[in-house]
C-alpha cells in the first residue's frame, strides 16, 4: 500500500508542482499587501491621519459621486491600516465590469481614478493567486490545485509517519537527492497542518463559487445610468446607527449598493465581543433603498458554528489576525508549497535517472 500512496504522491506533486509555487510565491507577497500597497502605489494608496480623524460616510460617498461623474458608485469601504485610502467600487454605464478607485477618507480628495485590479501590483498579485488571469476557468484551476495541495499533505504524513526520528537532520554533505530528500521530508512535516488549512479554504472559495456562477458570465443588466438607485433622504452614517441598534456595536467597513446584482444596500463590519478569528465583515445589515428600513440583520456572535469557521477562513487564509509576528511567519510558511514542489521534483527525477 505505501509504494501505491508513494506513486500518487509523486504524480501528484509533478501535475501540481508549478501551479503550488506560483500561488505559494503570490500568497507569500500578499500576507503584506497593505504594505506593498503603502510602498509600491504610495501616490494612490497612502494617507496622512488628520487630527479631526475621518470624514462621515455620508461626505465620502458624495465625495466619491462628484470626483467621477461619469460612474455609479456601488460600493464604499475602509482598509485596515490608518494611513491607507479608502477603497471605491464603481460601474459604468453599459459596462459589466466593476473598476476600482483610492480615496482619502480624511479629506475626501480622489487618488486615482477608475482602474482595474491589474492596474496595481498587488491586483495583479491577487488575480494571479486566483484566478490564473483567467477569470472562472482560472479559479477552478486553482481550485484544483488547492485539492490537490490538500492531498499531497495527506499522503506525505502516510508517508513519513516515522519522521520524528530524523526531523531536524539534513544530511548537507550527503548526495543532491538525499539531502532534497530530508528537506522535502522536513519542509513538509513542519507545514502540513498550515498547507491543509490554505489548500482547504481556498478550494472551498473557489469550487464553491464555480459551482454557484458556472464556468461563464451569469446573465447581468448593465449599468444604464450613473444614478444611484437610492432615495435622496438615506444616510448611511443613520443606516450604521440603525444596524448598531440590532448588533450593538456594530462598524461598518464596506457598504455596497444596488447595482446590476444587488437590490439592496448592504452594511458588512465587525461587532465587538466576536472570537478573535472573525473577519473584518462578519456582520451584516440589509436596507431598503428607498426607504432605509431594515430587511433583515446578521450578528456574527449569534451565528452558528460552521457560519463562524467559514468567516474565519479569511484572517487565517492571509495571516492578518495576529499583527506583524503573525504575518512573518504565515509569508515564510506560504513560501512551504513551492519548497516541496521544488525538492520533490529532484527526488522523482534523481530516482528516474537512477
Amino acid at each position: 500500500m505505501t509504494k501505491q500512496i508513494w506513486k500518487l504522491h509523486s504524480w501528484l506533486g509533478l501535475v501540481a508542482g508549478l501551479g503550488l509555487i506560483v500561488i505559494g510565491v503570490s500568497g507569500s507577497l500578499l500576507v503584506f499587501r497593505d504594505e506593498i500597497d503603502g510602498l509600491v502605489d504610495a501616490k494612490i494608496m497612502r494617507v496622512e491621519p488628520t487630527p479631526e480623524g475621518r470624514l462621515s460616510r455620508d461626505r465620502l460617498y458624495h465625495s466619491a459621486v462628484e470626483a467621477w461623474p461619469d460612474y455609479r458608485v456601488v460600493g464604499l469601504g475602509s482598509r485596515r491600516s490608518t494611513g491607507l485610502a479608502d477603497i471605491v467600487y464603481l460601474k459604468k454605464p453599459g459596462d459589466l465590469r466593476y473598476f476600482g478607485a483610492t480615496l482619502n477618507p480624511y479629506t475626501g480628495a480622489a487618488l486615482s481614478g477608475p482602474m482595474t485590479e491589474r492596474q496595481t501590483f498587488t491586483g495583479l498579485l491577487l488575480e494571479l493567486h486566483y484566478t490564473w488571469f483567467a477569470e472562472h476557468v482560472g479559479m477552478l484551476i486553482t481550485g484544483i490545485f488547492a485539492v490537490l495541495l490538500c492531498l499531497l499533505g495527506v499522503s506525505g504524513v502516510w508517508l513519513y509517519r516515522g519522521f520524528w526520528k530524523n526531523f531536524f537532520r539534513l544530511r548537507w554533505k550527503s548526495s543532491a537527492r538525499i539531502f532534497f530528500s530530508g528537506l522535502h521530508k522536513m519542509t513538509g512535516i513542519s507545514s502540513v497542518a498550515f498547507n491543509l488549512i490554505l489548500g482547504f479554504t481556498g478550494a472551498y472559495w473557489n469550487l464553491a463559487h464555480v459551482a454557484e456562477d458556472g464556468l461563464g458570465h451569469h446573465e447581468e443588466a448593465p449599468e444604464q445610468s450613473v444614478a444611484s438607485g437610492i432615495a435622496d433622504s438615506i444616510s448611511f452614517d443613520a443606516l450604521e446607527k440603525t444596524a448598531a441598534v440590532g448588533m450593538p456595536g456594530f462598524k461598518a467597513t464596506w457598504i455596497f449598493l444596488p447595482d446590476g446584482e444587488e437590490k439592496e444596500i448592504s452594511l458588512w463590519g465587525t461587532v465587538p465581543g466576536a472570537w478573535w478569528l472573525s473577519s473584518p465583515s462578519g456582520s451584516s445589515a440589509l436596507f431598503d433603498p428607498q426607504t432605509g428600513a431594515v430587511i433583515s440583520t446578521s450578528d456574527l456572535r449569534k451565528a452558528g458554528t460552521w457560519e463562524k469557521i467559514t468567516d474565519a477562513f479569511t484572517p487565517v487564509h492571509f495571516g492578518n489576525f495576529g499583527g506583524l509576528p503573525v504575518k512573518i511567519l504565515w509569508s515564510v510558511l506560504a513560501l512551504a508549497p513551492g519548497v516541496l514542489a521544488v525538492s520533490g521534483f529532484v527526488i522523482w527525477f534523481r530516482r528516474r535517472s537512477r
